[in-house]
């Protein structure tokens, strides 16, 4: 687990508290997310997307991605067959999260919100819009953008794009120089689904991401091969 910026951190808490409207998910949003097992899911990622995000923060829908944004990786087990129930007890987290710690007020005004921000983060199962949000230009959009921005670390720099993959190792207690033939082969999986779905980046604004995204997962299935 890295460190954190204790600048970012404030701005982090300052946010979770201004959304959730109660300083009471913060502490459960910082200590999910610094759990010891995390090296790349951590808040140093909240506010990596944040900052991917920060333009569309006027998008009518923004409150609802921020909403899955906080609860998106918030629980994060990296056994099997656990992992495969991160992103569905994560979208019950905000479900239970927000009736025990906000108001009858912000329950009212954020019903909506809760609802599409826990479609969001299923989503980011599979990487692939939702089917209600198909008939909805207003839901698509949303889920464009915060499933773009979630993949945009695959069209990082080098440096970074490294430091990316040698977390994820560590994160399933991997030596990154020496991982085991059983987490080679299934990380190698994970990349090339991640490809075979291209294109990976479905908005606009996050489009032109796409050809370094490629090179780099290519380079990514090359090392795992």
């Amino acid at each position: 687990m890295n460190a954190l910026d204790p600048d970012i951190a404030r701005t982090l808490r300052a946010a979770c508290d201004a959304c959730f409207g109660t300083t009471a998910v913060w502490p459960l949003v910082e200590r999910a997310y610094g759990e010891p097992q995390r090296f790349y899911h951590t808040l140093a990622h909240l506010a990596e997307l944040f900052a991917h995000l920060a333009p569309y923060r006027a998008d009518p829908l923004w409150p609802a991605i921020e909403l899955a944004v906080w609860a998106h990786d918030i629980v994060y087990a990296t056994t099997l067959p656990a992992y495969a129930d991160n992103e569905a007890l994560s979208a019950q987290w905000l479900a239970q999260v927000t009736h025990a710690h906000c108001d009858a007020a912000w329950l009212h005004a954020h019903a909506s919100h809760v609802s599409v921000a826990r479609d969001l983060v299923l989503a980011t199962k599979s990487h692939r819009l939702p089917d209600r949000f198909a008939v909805d230009p207003e839901l698509q959009r949303a889920a464009q953008i915060f499933l773009d921005a979630d993949l945009a670390i695959l069209a990082a720099a080098p440096d970074r794009l490294r430091e990316y993959d040698r977390a994820i190792a560590r994160e399933w207690a991997q030596d990154p120089d020496a991982p085991s033939a059983a987490f080679r082969a299934g990380r190698r999986q994970a990349l090339e689904h991640l490809r075979a779905q291209a294109p990976l980046f479905r908005s606009a604004e996050f489009a032109p991401l796409e050809p370094h995204a490629q090179r780099n997962l290519d380079m990514l299935i090359g090392f795992y091969a």
